[in-house]
């Protein structure tokens, strides 16, 4: 059925599967929504708790044996239904060295109100003087506009490192 959703084959946690095979594993917008059962506190899912998708998801990242293996897009992070999450994401992005991508999840960088700079200038994660640019380069160029505006977040002196938009090596055939 076109466009049925599998809300529960969502958990982070099955990533383990293929990851304890040695599949190379990107987790799309580093699992910053919804909820799902800790089957790590408790394997049968009817009894146990929902927790954020994206605390599973660092959980997994935290784990030594996964380090070469799970990675995180950043696409779509900037939606207003997922920013709640960018300050602790910032935050891990040093610690997850290397194992975040920039991604742009074309074409909703472009799609209003999906996205608000506005917002994200509220919540204290983005300079107020940007905006006019941004709002420029998100009428030309949806591309650009999710660049830059990821580029130019800011939360308690954290911000995406370099390397999480410097992709191409990751990509490369011979990583594959």
């Amino acid at each position: 059925m076109a466009g049925a959703r599998r809300h529960e084959l969502a958990n982070p946690l099955f990533l383990r599967a293929a990851l304890d095979r040695g599949v190379r594993v990107i987790a799309a917008h580093c699992a910053t929504l919804g909820e799902s059962p800790d089957l790590d506190a408790d394997p049968n899912p009817g009894k146990a708790r929902a927790v954020p998708n994206f605390d599973l998801y660092a959980r997994l990242m935290g784990e030594r044996r996964y380090a070469g293996l799970l990675h995180g897009d950043i696409s779509a992070i900037t939606q207003v239904n997922r920013a709640p999450v960018l300050p602790r994401l910032m935050q891990k992005a040093r610690e997850w060295d290397g194992r975040l991508l920039n991604g742009s999840d074309y074409p909703l960088p472009g799609m209003m109100p999906l996205f608000s700079p506005k917002k994200l200038v509220s919540a204290g994660l983005l300079d107020e003087a940007l905006l006019p640019g941004l709002r420029r380069l998100r009428e030309s160029n949806a591309f650009a506009f999710d660049f830059a505006l990821k580029r130019n977040l800011r939360s308690g002196g954290w911000r995406f490192p370099d390397p999480v938009f410097e992709t191409r090596d990751f990509f490369e055939a011979k990583n594959v």
